[in-house]
């Protein structure tokens, strides 16, 4: 072969693929049962790029599945039986179980397949996606085509599935001497309201908290709320705000108004002076530099959410998501139905709840999805919202880690009444009111001095009139 000729081979790109490798991982699991443990449950047999090679695993997995014990013998006659053998079958079992003294090194030879494995998935998936792109007439659908595509290989690195309790046991012993030694510190983030906070120790990682209130009674005002709060506690916290009803420069203005206040009515008017012209370039330096980000587009899908959460680390800097607040669920627009027409109003709004609590499972951060309630709770003499009475859908509730209602104590009173948050379901926790102050002039909730027996709506009624008599 003269020179010419072997640079172009040398030249020619193959899948990647070690075939050395692969025949010494298997000597390791012919000969040594403590690789055949450690290998089989976590290495796929999709890593053997060589088809016999691959065949030979398989059976191999088979034997493992079944409680077999693995050598020569067993793993042909299992080839034998599956029709997957020919005359030479066993002498290639014999060669490859002879070509190393010990499996000291299946370790190595695993990685070095499941890596190339890795690499050969990245680049079919890259293949599928020039062609897709090439036949495309959607932008973004393709986008979110690739996102799947890579995503799913990352989420494929992750083998998961059993471990011993004695490792969660040993990073429970961890956290709770952290807490020991550092007391009072929550687990989750702090939302600023010093009794949610001890009550449900902050917002937990992976957690869907669903924030429902009838229209008009502060659900937006309250997510909002929190986001103030952890601006003013500890290190910058990347958020992601989704407002599919209010518009990016009304969020910043109730934001504004909440950290600096400022009367909402000054900044409305332009009417914003001296102390307040001073608090408002405060909190706006204070936001400049914040990691909040907002989508204030109307009637996006589950789908792209979860797509602009997954690249927001990499434009904020950060490792992870610290908080996702959708506002609200009856907005978004179903996914889940592509294909074969609209499903009823439960099933959407049913699909689009599992989401989120997927979402937040994955980006392991929590998410505060706000809803509507239904007009339930107007028609009945105790204004105590119940599970009940979110709107449309029952599987809310099911999927929800935390849910939270918000209602009028004394609902006759708009201007003056307490709120009241109710923590009616916590999968990890108590149940309990909270009652709250409205300053509506700042968009500002503030827990109240006063948590003393909340009244019913009956008796709120005779408490009103009473005070107007006097």
């Amino acid at each position: 072969m003269d020179n010419k000729s072997k640079n172009t081979l040398d030249n020619v790109r193959r899948f990647p693929n070690n075939y050395e490798a692969e025949q010494s991982l298997l000597c390791c699991l012919l000969i040594d049962g403590n690789a055949v443990e450690e290998v089989v449950p976590s290495l796929e047999s999709e890593a053997f790029y060589n088809k016999r090679n691959r065949i030979i695993y398989e059976a191999i997995q088979a034997l493992y599945q079944i409680g077999t014990a693995i050598d020569i013998i067993t793993v042909n006659d299992m080839l034998e039986k599956s029709g997957k053998s020919d005359d030479s079958t066993l002498s290639y079992l014999t060669e490859i179980q002879s070509l190393l003294p010990s499996g000291a090194n299946f370790n190595f030879y695993s990685k070095i397949l499941h890596r190339d494995y890795v690499l050969r998935a990245i680049i079919t998936a890259c293949n599928k996606i020039t062609e897709q792109s090439y036949k495309s007439t959607d932008e973004i659908a393709t986008l979110r085509y690739a996102e799947e595509l890579i995503y799913g290989i990352s989420k494929g690195l992750d083998n998961g599935g059993l471990t011993h309790i004695s490792k969660a046991t040993s990073e429970l012993m961890e956290r709770i001497d952290m807490l020991c030694k550092n007391n009072g510190m929550l687990r989750g983030l702090p939302t600023g309201f010093k009794i949610f906070d001890s009550v449900t120790n902050g917002l937990q990682n992976g957690d869907l908290i669903i924030l429902a209130a009838r229209p008009s009674v502060g659900k937006t005002a309250f997510a909002f709320n929190i986001v103030a709060n952890t601006i003013k506690i500890g290190e910058p916290k990347t958020i992601a705000i989704f407002s599919l009803e209010m518009p990016a420069v009304q969020l910043a203005q109730r934001l504004v108004c909440n950290m600096g206040e400022v009367k909402m009515t000054d900044v409305s008017k332009g009417d914003v002076k001296g102390q307040s012209s001073k608090n408002i370039w405060k909190v706006n330096q204070a936001l400049s530099d914040s990691k909040i980000y907002v989508d204030d587009r109307s009637l996006i899908p589950p789908s792209e959410v979860l797509s602009q959460c997954r690249r927001l680390p990499s434009i904020a800097g950060t490792k992870k998501l610290d908080l996702v607040i959708v506002d609200y669920l009856q907005l978004m627009l179903p996914d889940s139905f592509k294909g074969r027409g609209p499903g009823n109003r439960q099933e959407e709004v049913a699909s689009m709840s599992r989401m989120m609590k997927i979402m937040a499972k994955e980006l392991d951060c929590p998410v505060i999805l706000l809803s509507q309630m239904s007009r339930g709770i107007e028609s009945r003499e105790d204004n105590t919202p119940m599970l009940s009475d979110l709107r449309e859908s029952g599987s809310i509730e099911q999927d929800a880690d935390i849910v939270l209602f918000l209602s009028r104590e004394i609902e006759e009173d708009k201007q003056n009444s307490p709120i009241k948050l109710t923590i009616a379901k916590h999968r990890n926790g108590e149940l309990r009111d909270i009652r709250f102050n409205w300053q509506g002039e700042y968009m500002r909730f503030v827990e109240s001095q006063d948590q003393s027996k909340f009244l019913s709506r009956k008796k709120a009624k005779e408490k009103k009139k009473v005070d107007d008599n006097e």
